[in-house]
């Protein structure tokens, strides 16, 4: 049995964008298990609004190539297209971050919000869930203007073209 992450976010219909693809997730992935969402800034400059994120852990008998496949069929049905990204938009992003101890996308592991995100997993006894009502962090320093800014509201992530 193999071990992944799958780190997703999206800045356009964020919460209803990322609840379907996580019900698709739980569907190829039964045991999958999600973190709670978080907002962070566009590190890009071609995207205007605020990125919702979260990670899901599953175990799975697929190669990391069949996985990476089904993330991307799944990326697909809702709704992703190629020209989105240029216009700034992105409907649904789902990458493979690691697949058992291998980390195969290095610059994305080490992202705040992911690092941040990591410590909200839980034992992979615990039940997948469909619910990306935000957790709202402990306060942060005010010096730290690096740290992921948190959603207050779910219109925060909702952006309408």
């Amino acid at each position: 049995m193999n071990t992944i992450l799958l780190s997703i976010g999206s800045n356009t219909f964020a919460k209803t964008n990322i609840d379907k693809a996580k019900r698709m997730l739980t569907r190829l992935f039964p045991e999958i298990i999600f973190t709670q969402p978080v907002l962070t800034e566009p590190e890009e400059e071609k995207y205007s609004f605020l990125f919702r994120n979260i990670l899901g852990k599953a175990q799975t008998e697929m190669t990391s190539d069949e996985v990476i496949d089904k993330i991307k069929q799944t990326e697909r049905a809702v709704g992703r297209s190629p020209k989105d990204k240029y216009l700034g938009k992105v409907i649904i992003d789902i990458d493979l971050i690691q697949y058992n101890s291998e980390i195969l996308r290095p610059g994305d592991f080490q992202r705040d919000y992911v690092q941040q995100l990591l410590t909200m997993l839980q034992p992979a006894d615990i039940p997948a869930t469909t619910d990306t009502t935000p957790v709202m962090p402990a306060p942060a320093p005010a010096t730290d203007a690096s740290a992921p800014a948190m959603e207050t509201s779910d219109e925060a992530s909702e952006t309408e073209d």
